[in-house]
């Protein structure tokens, strides 16, 4: 078979098997994207049969995948995640060359191809009070600060990730109900709650737009992605720009800290784990209960102000003081 024609069955079963698995449609394209440039950077290097291939070549282009450089304004490396959906999309391409016959030995096996960051960043969530004034600071009287209220408003409230809210649809709430169907991950779709200011802010984004169901919910406003569904990046790059605006921006904040706030607010007001599980979409309760730390941290610094055996002034009781509380009670009666 010839090379081009390799590539591209391998391209249409790696598609053909995430349908069937009802791999999220941001998920596919992303894969659709990293096979392409795969594909791109076998040409570049003559290496026009991808079967013959080895565990070599693979960490070399791993290696070129590392010291890539991002698309999005002020360049820098990309992301880990990004990297290793990247080398995901090759995984793909070699697991249906395995299946196929096409080679009797995947290189992918035994091979630690992921890319590992040693110092993990976790993100924190924003505190109440945080939350509201970075809110309260968008401007609504542009059209661009309305749109931008109004996505971190639903996000807010109702536990989105950022490729949930660009994937809504206008048809997908229920205004009176205040109730909208999400299309999360790997299609496990859910029904979630809309709090009453982001359902007043949605009314007003939309306006004339209500009655156009099929439409997506948050548009561009610039020239290039003028009217065409906002996506996930620009929702990351806009709230940067106003976390640097009213002076908030920290390393260990990002949009996915909205979600993160949304979990820890809830369970700090008395939702029980499960709810919450069923409101973010996680398919593991233990990823649920990872939110619970931040309520452990609070617990530990209340217990070591107020317990009087983590009390700073705290003094050990001895037959001295017991003695005076004797004397004084005796004092009392008489």
């Amino acid at each position: 078979m010839e090379s081009d024609e390799l590539k591209r069955l391998m391209l249409e079963s790696v598609n053909e098997m995430m349908f069937s698995n009802r791999f999220n449609k941001n998920y596919v394209n992303e894969i659709n994207r990293g096979i392409k440039q795969f594909y791109s950077w076998t040409s570049s290097r003559g290496f026009d049969d991808i079967t013959v291939l080895g565990k070599k070549e693979l960490l070399s282009y791993r290696n070129f995948v590392m010291h890539l450089e991002s698309a999005n304004p002020g360049g820098g490396k990309l992301s880990m995640s990004t990297m290793n959906s990247k080398l995901s999309a090759v995984k793909h391409i070699y697991s249906m060359l395995y299946i196929q016959g096409f080679i009797s030995e995947n290189p992918f096996h035994a091979l630690d191809y992921k890319i590992k960051n040693g110092k993990k960043i976790l993100r924190r969530p924003l505190s109440q009070r945080e939350i509201s004034v970075f809110l309260e600071s968008i401007d609504t009287s542009t059209p661009q600060g309305l749109r931008d209220r109004t996505i971190f408003e639903l996000i807010y409230s109702s536990g989105l990730r950022g490729n949930e809210a660009c994937s809504l649809k206008i048809g997908d709430i229920n205004f009176d109900s205040r109730e909208a169907i999400v299309r999360g991950k790997f299609d496990r779709d859910r029904i979630v709650p809309i709090s009453h200011v982001a359902i007043e802010f949605l009314k007003l984004y939309l306006a004339e737009r209500l009655n156009n169901v099929d439409g997506h919910v948050f548009l561009g406003l610039r020239a290039k992605g003028f009217q065409k569904p906002m996506r996930r990046n620009n929702v990351s790059r806009i709230f940067r720009e106003y976390l640097r605006r009213f002076g908030m921006d920290s390393h260990d904040i990002s949009t996915h800290s909205i979600r993160h706030s949304t979990a820890t607010h809830l369970l700090d007001n008395g939702a029980s784990v499960r709810h919450v599980q069923e409101l973010l979409g996680h398919k593991n309760i233990e990823t649920t209960v990872r939110y619970t730390h931040v309520q452990t941290d609070g617990l530990y610094r209340i217990f070591r102000k107020h317990h009087p055996r983590e009390h700073d002034i705290f003094e050990m009781v001895d037959e001295e003081y017991l003695s005076q509380v004797d004397r004084l009670i005796k004092n009392l009666v008489e």
